[in-house]
């Protein structure tokens, strides 16, 4: 082989790996999305309005979906439908925000656990993982988190814009493009990033925290499991280092992913509230999200207010993060 061949050879290497990366994301976004919508619809219809409750909400789809129902079976089959309206754009934006997500993050650790002389690894070869993602240090995985995040959301926010208006039941809309169309007639190309500014200061701290939280919370769980009956089930995969047996994997990736989100979801929650009211309602709220705080604030319910429907976006954010990281995790585990 020529020295002329290896460079070609490892920037093939390097594309399969970040399609490989890609490949993994869509697939477990695509898979948590489309499951887990009509936790994201009764989420968007609970903060589409002060006044408007989980109960409210679901009784609203009963009465829209049932009143010229035939019988029980029609009757269902319209509730699902219903509960699944919007799936469409939430999978677009998921699967192949994932995908460009997943890659971005594990090129920039990867990065920086190949220049960096602190990285966990390089002086902890002997602990016990869950994963075999690139390990750095805590600090890094919050920076890398934010900023994947960050760009990720500004090139999905059009598709976030449409998935918002199409799941709520103020905008009647048949199809999306319908409701693209209404939005460019309204306010042109800038009504697609209306909330951008809220989404971004939301969603990357969110990622930022989440990843932290994520890979802390695996590294812990290797050594407590060794104090259990699965310590049997740790593996040696190099001689010097071990990783979990891939059904433990699972379980302890998924936990870890639905404390993370969990964590994350609590301490980003006004953000999504507001970003929510603002893509909605923009001629009342503006574009200016601190002024959107305070009208929600002084005009409605106060701090309370802010945290609507953090019960369900924190359900479907632990459900989405363990089915949505595991399936990842493994997918990678297993090329």
């Amino acid at each position: 082989m020529t020295s002329a061949q290896r460079p070609a050879e490892s920037n093939a290497t390097l594309n399969n790996r970040r399609s490989q990366h890609i490949l993994s994301g869509f697939v477990s976004g695509f898979a948590s999305s489309a499951l887990l919508q009509p936790l994201d619809l009764l989420k968007t219809r609970i903060q589409q309005s002060p006044s408007s409750t989980l109960r409210s909400s679901w009784q609203e789809l009963l009465l829209a979906d049932t009143s010229n129902a035939q019988d029980t079976r029609d009757s269902t089959l319209k509730i699902l439908r219903k509960l699944w309206r919007g799936t469409l754009p939430s999978v677009l934006r998921t699967s192949v925000g994932s995908g460009l997500y997943f890659s971005t993050l594990h090129s920039m650790r990867s990065y920086i656990q190949k220049h960096s002389t602190s990285s966990t690894t390089s002086s902890t070869t002997s602990v016990k993982r869950s994963s075999v993602l690139p390990q750095i240090q805590g600090y890094a995985n919050l920076l890398t988190g934010s900023f994947a995040r960050g760009a990720v959301g500004f090139v999905m926010m059009p598709v976030t814009v449409l998935k918002v208006r199409f799941e709520s039941s103020i905008y009647v809309h048949s199809s999306l493009f319908q409701t693209a169309k209404a939005i460019y007639n309204a306010h042109g190309i800038r009504g697609f990033f209306y909330g951008f500014g809220v989404t971004f200061v939301r969603d990357a701290p969110y990622a930022g925290i989440y990843v932290w939280v994520y890979e802390y919370t695996k590294s812990i769980a290797p050594a407590l499991l060794l104090l259990s009956p699965f310590a049997g089930q740790l593996t040696t995969v190099d001689g010097t280092s071990q990783v979990l047996s891939s059904p433990l994997s699972i379980v302890v990736n998924s936990i870890c992913a639905g404390v993370s989100a969990t964590t994350a979801v609590t301490l980003s929650n006004p953000f999504d509230t507001v970003k929510t009211r603002m893509q909605l309602f923009p001629d009342r709220y503006g574009t200016n999200m601190w002024a959107a705080f305070a009208a929600i604030l002084r005009e409605e319910t106060g701090i309370r207010g802010l945290f609507d429907g953090l019960g369900l976006r924190a359900a479907r954010k632990g459900l989405s993060s363990g089915i949505a990281w595991c399936l990842y995790e493994e997918m990678i585990r297993s090329t």
